[in-house]
C-alpha cells in the first residue's frame, strides 16, 4: 500500500445507473470501444471505476457507476466530464481477476483498520495500462 495525493484529477465518463454486477463490466466494455474507436485506448490510458452509491443505503434503481478517462481539464472528447474529489487516498495493487478482486473488497476492513477513511468519498478502481499489462489493478481509498 501506498498514499497518494489525487489534485484537479479530471475525468471524461460514461454512467450506469442501477444495480451493480454485470451492468458495469458491459458500460466497461462499451466505454473501452468508444475509447478505441476514438484513437484514445494507448499506453498512457487510465481508466476510473467509481461506485458513487453505497447499496446499503441506496435503493438499487438509483446505484451510479462511473467509467472515466483521466484527461486533460482542456481536453475535448464527446462525453460528459467532472472532477475527481482531491485528497489522499491509499493504494492497493491488486490482481486484475475476478478472485483478486473480490478478496480485496472483503478485505478492506482488515487492511484499512489502521487507516482514518473518508467515507464521504468513493473508493475508485484504478486501471492503468502498464498495470493492466502485468494483470494487476489498483484500488484508491479515500482518506482523511
Amino acid at each position: 500500500m501506498k498514499i497518494e495525493e489525487f489534485k484537479n484529477i479530471t475525468i471524461a465518463y460514461m454512467r450506469n445507473t442501477g444495480a451493480y454486477g454485470s451492468k458495469n463490466k458491459e458500460l466497461m466494455e462499451n466505454f473501452k470501444d468508444f475509447l478505441r474507436t476514438n484513437h484514445l485506448l494507448n499506453e498512457q490510458t487510465t481508466i476510473l471505476g467509481i461506485a458513487l452509491d453505497n447499496p446499503t443505503f441506496t435503493p438499487t434503481n438509483e446505484l451510479r457507476y462511473d467509467v472515466g478517462l483521466i484527461i486533460d481539464k482542456n481536453e475535448e472528447i464527446a462525453l460528459k466530464k467532472r472532477k475527481i474529489d482531491d485528497g489522499k487516498y491509499a493504494i492497493f495493487e491488486v490482481p486484475h481477476t475476478e478472485q483478486g478482486v473480490v478478496s480485496f473488497w472483503q478485505d478492506i476492513p482488515q487492511l484499512t483498520a489502521d487507516l482514518s477513511i473518508d467515507d464521504k468519498k468513493p473508493i475508485m478502481e484504478r486501471y492503468a495500462m502498464d498495470k493492466i499489462t502485468n494483470c494487476l489493478c489498483e484500488f484508491c481509498i479515500p482518506l482523511k
